[in-house]
This record gives C-alpha cells, sequence and structure tokens, in this order.
C-alpha cells in the first residue's frame, strides 16, 4: 500500500514538472525572440522579461489550461490528439479576446496560440527526456530569475556632481538607468527638475520609485518640472533612464512643506 502510494505520488510529481517544463520550454523561446529583437541589448533585454505579467500567464494560465485540456481527454475520450491541438490554440486565444475583440485582440491571441503550441510542444519533449524536463522546468527559469537581479547598466567617462539639492552627471555613452535618492518625510513634496542635454540622439526618460520600488504618481508643474507628494516619510528614488545616449543631465529638487 505505501508503495503503491509512493509511486502515485512520483507520478504527480512527473506530471507536475512535465507541466513547468511546457511553460519553461515556452519562456525560454519567448525570451530569446525578445533577445533577439532588442538587438542584443543586454538591458532592454532585461527590462522587457522583468515584467511578472509574462510569467504569470505562461506560469500560470499556461499550467492551468494545459491540465485542463488533459482532465477533458481523461473525460472524453473522443477528444484525440488533433482536437487537443485546438484545444490549445483557443485557450492561447481566449485570454486575449475575453478581453475585447479588436485587432490587437486578434493580434495578441494569434501570438497566445502560438506560445500555447509551444507549451503543447514542451511538454512532449519533456515527456521523453527526465534531463529535458529537469532543464526547462527548473534551470531555464531560475536562469532568468538570477537575470533579473543583474544591473546591465553601462556607462562610458561617467562624471557626477552632487550637493544637497541637485545631481550633475556627464557621460560619452549611457545605456541604462541611475538612481538618486532624496529623503523625504511623510507629507511633504518633492519638486523635482530635470534637464537632459542629448548630443547624438538617443533616448532618455525617468521616474520614481518609493522604498518599495513602486512607481510614484507625479503632478507636471511645468515642462522638465514635476512634483511629488510624499505619503511616507522615506527615501525617494528618481530613476533616470538612457538609452545608448551621450551628453549629460542635471536634477535638481526642492523638498516644500506640508501639503
Amino acid at each position: 500500500m505505501i508503495l503503491i502510494q509512493k509511486q502515485n505520488l512520483l507520478k504527480i510529481i512527473s506530471y507536475l514538472f512535465t507541466k513547468l517544463a511546457g511553460a519553461g520550454f515556452t519562456l525560454f523561446l519567448f525570451f530569446t525572440y525578445l533577445f533577439l529583437a532588442s538587438g542584443f541589448d543586454k538591458y532592454k533585454f532585461v527590462e522587457s522579461i522583468s515584467s511578472w505579467n509574462i510569467w504569470i500567464i505562461i506560469f500560470g494560465y499556461g499550467v492551468i489550461c494545459s491540465m485542463m485540456i488533459d482532465f477533458l481527454q481523461w473525460k472524453i475520450p473522443r477528444i484525440n490528439n488533433r482536437i487537443k491541438v485546438l484545444l490549445y490554440i483557443v485557450a492561447g486565444y481566449s485570454f486575449f479576446l475575453i478581453m475585447g475583440i479588436n485587432v490587437f485582440a486578434f493580434i495578441a491571441g494569434t501570438i497566445g496560440a502560438l506560445c500555447s503550441l509551444l507549451f503543447y510542444f514542451g511538454t512532449y519533449l519533456s515527456d521523453r527526456s527526465k534531463g529535458t524536463k529537469f532543464a526547462f522546468a527548473i534551470l531555464v527559469p531560475l536562469f532568468f530569475i538570477i537575470l533579473l537581479n543583474v544591473d546591465f547598466t553601462e556607462k562610458v567617462k561617467w562624471n557626477e556632481v552632487r550637493d544637497d539639492s541637485s545631481y550633475t552627471a556627464s557621460f560619452e555613452y549611457f545605456n541604462g538607468k541611475h538612481e538618486i535618492p532624496i529623503k523625504v518625510q511623510a507629507n511633504q513634496t518633492a519638486i523635482i527638475s530635470i534637464e537632459f542635454i542629448n548630443q547624438n540622439g538617443g533616448g532618455h526618460g525617468y521616474h520614481v520609485l518609493n522604498e518599495k520600488d513602486k512607481l510614484v504618481g507625479m503632478t507636471e508643474v511645468q515642462e522638465g518640472t514635476m512634483k511629488v507628494n510624499a505619503e511616507d516619510t522615506g527615501v525617494y528614488r528618481v530613476v533616470v533612464k538612457g538609452d545608448d545616449i551621450r551628453g549629460r543631465f542635471t536634477v535638481t529638487w526642492k523638498i516644500d512643506k506640508t501639503h
């Protein structure tokens, strides 16, 4: 009896690993495409895979749909592999079409259907190789999670000057992000201005994060000047982003009394 229970447990674990491997296989191919689309830019690539929505869709929605399709096939013997493939395609479209039928949903659904087929093929491969199953279920997701914690920002000839209310940096090349911490008390308002001198046409932008790494809402005071109302006391970070840019920028700030 104990032996039978152990065998059943091992079957369940193997089944779950097969689904995780299907998700990992999909993740690997999708992220490989994103890496190629970024022009092998490691910073842009890591930024693009940092959205947890991608992970939730593939490992959450994908795994659940795959298990439901298996359940239907078990309950309805007439469902052969061809019909199973169609069910995967339907699952891929459904996630996006349920939000509304339009051109964007159809395009996104087509991508979703393709990813669903990759998921199915990934489970097929993992069922035939324990090494493949382990690699895509564990090693591949772990590798990308490690990448998410690596900052691939590139700076060349970076020179900076900071005082109590301003920060200036000049550089020959900047691709990535740079954070400028500002201490703000609860109910105070930070008036933040940024001036960017772009010498080569590269891209740039900025936003503000709180200590929980969440975006902080900003109100435009005038062009290049934003207002941030601090709900809690803490260090707020002005995150300046550069995209293959040469030049310099200056960030200035003023802390107003309670708002």
